[in-house]
């Protein structure tokens, strides 16, 4: 039935008379059809059938987002950058965009997906994003959660894309790797990786063992490798003693396949828990590398590890030699045949830019810290490590391509109290030992606060950001539970790279502490 046949209804004067036509008020279409509902917060934009023919007609009709997402580029100002997040499974086009963005270490771009499974390709029309000696990449980040991440690793290539078509679910899950194993670059096979508990799997354990435990998903954002392992409840992988806990542990490579980790390459790591049968979504990325030669000679940083005794990356230390004045470094060791080898001499570097000033001061053989005697009060300092295996005679440092530069490990801040009041501004070392503000530098997802000794009485403490011109860039009021402050603080990849200062108003305190951001 169409408009060539005489008395034939035809609504929207389209090729279909009303008789047969599913959408008889829109022309030329048919339920499914993409169209576009004209609001920004919804996708997959679709024409729904309401009501029957002869009198059908058709809405369109849009998913609403539910998550926001943030890509973030490392720029050069030169390489055409293209993007598009696809449906997978039907690899229909959900949002895209691109052009020639500003140079820049963080150039943000927000978009939003509703649930669903998804994934990212990134073009560039001049192989990579290298030019002017910028390493370019790229992180798809979910309210400040890494869902890839490809810093500084797109170097080569017209196209970035996990292979096979694999990308991400929404929304983002739980599961995670331990600090210490998120983000090692210098794994060294047989090592084990390790997952935090979850705890559903937790549960089955001595109830359905085969068929609960962690997955563990390998694979390059540029495409090529990617493997996962499951590793069940009733599978030690040479990990003991038999508990909850051991399904944890992954051992790098110890899988009887032709899928071997590959030695050099940057890799993303995710983790998944199944509890009986049933699997958890993926959840944030971290960062891996297999690298044996590094491992040799590991690179090393200020202590950091959340709720370590010793955690002074971001904190806050008095000036002297006590045993509260005391700054750690992570510990590292190496293999010397099948025996571990701890490192047994460090050198810690304290650097102010601005003010040219640069000490370095070196650890007694056996020990990883030294104390803040000869640093000045009130005073945040740019802190790196490196580590010795002979006493000082060589140390482990990082020889960065073109220019041979020697960075050491990675940068921390460090603020030392100040002497006394400083109006309004009081950082006396007595009220702010348990002052800590980390990972500092901080990628610009989230960063940690806690505090002890809060002032009796007060129930809530204001956390106040501000940028270089005194602009405030961000506002929080996190609770107090008795006298103690633990808190994430989610920054969703809003802050611009650079330098910002944070007020942490206790009662009649302010402490103030500098925040980098190093995306």
């Amino acid at each position: 039935m169409n408009d060539a046949n005489p008395g034939q209804a035809n609504a929207d004067g389209d090729a279909l008379g009303d008789q047969c036509d599913p959408c008889n008020n829109v022309a030329n279409t048919s339920p499914g059809a993409g169209c576009d509902d004209s609001n920004p917060l919804t996708v997959l934009d679709t024409y729904v059938q309401s009501g029957s023919v002869p009198n059908a007609t058709c809405a369109c009709v849009g998913t609403p987002c539910t998550t926001n997402l943030n890509l973030v580029f490392t720029t050069d100002g030169a390489t055409n950058i293209g993007w598009e997040l696809h449906q997978q499974g039907s690899n229909i086009l959900v949002q895209s965009g691109g052009g020639v963005y500003p140079a820049s270490p963080g150039y943000s771009i927000s978009t939003c997906l509703p649930n669903g499974d998804f994934y990212l390709v990134v073009t560039s029309d001049l192989g990579g994003i290298v030019q002017g000696g910028v390493q370019g990449g790229y992180q798809l980040l979910a309210g400040g959660t890494r869902i890839i991440d490809n810093r500084n690793n797109f170097l080569s290539g017209t196209t970035s894309q996990i292979a096979g078509g694999e990308g991400f679910t929404l929304p983002v899950g739980t599961d995670k790797l331990i600090y210490a194993s998120c983000d090692k670059l210098d794994w060294r096979n047989n090592e084990f990786i390790v997952a935090n508990n979850n705890p559903l799997v937790d549960a089955q354990w001595g109830v359905n063992n085969a068929n609960s435990g962690y997955e563990k998903w390998f694979y390059n954002p540029n495409g090529g490798y990617s493997f996962r392992r499951f590793h069940a409840h009733n599978v030690s992988d040479g990990f003991a003693p038999a508990n909850a806990s051991r399904a944890c542990h992954t051992q790098i490579n110890n899988w009887n396949v032709a899928n071997h980790i590959p030695t050099g390459v940057l890799l993303n790591v995710k983790v998944r828990g199944r509890a009986n049968g049933v699997n958890q979504p993926w959840g944030r990325a971290c960062r891996f590398k297999l690298d044996p030669v590094r491992a040799q000679c590991p690179l090393t940083k200020l202590m950091d590890y959340p709720g370590n005794q010793f955690l002074a990356c971001g904190g806050t230390r008095p000036i002297g030699n006590g045993q509260n004045a005391l700054v750690h470094a992570r510990p590292v060791t190496r293999l010397n045949g099948n025996v571990v080898q701890n490192a047994n001499k460090y050198q810690f570097r304290f650097r102010i830019t601005a003010e040219n000033f640069s000490l370095t001061k070196t650890s007694q053989t056996g020990q990883y810290w030294v104390n803040t005697a000869g640093l000045s009060p009130c005073k945040s300092y740019e802190v790196d490590v490196r580590a010795s295996f002979d006493g000082g005679a060589t140390w482990c440092t990082d020889w960065v391509l073109p220019y041979l530069t020697d960075p050491w490990g990675d940068v921390c801040i460090l603020n030392t109290a100040c002497a006394g009041d400083g109006g309004g501004q009081n950082m006396a070392a007595e009220d702010i030992t348990g002052l800590n503000l980390y990972p500092n530098p901080n990628r610009g997802d989230q960063v940690v606060l806690t505090m002890d000794r809060v002032e009796e009485g007060v129930h809530t403490v204001s956390v106040d950001i501000y940028d270089t011109f005194g602009k405030r860039v961000s506002a929080r009021t996190i609770a107090v539970a008795d006298g103690f402050v633990n808190s994430i603080i989610e920054l969703n990849g809003e802050l611009a790279a650079g330098m910002y200062l944070v007020n942490i108003t206790a009662g009649t305190t302010v402490h103030t502490q500098r925040l980098v951001i190093q995306p």
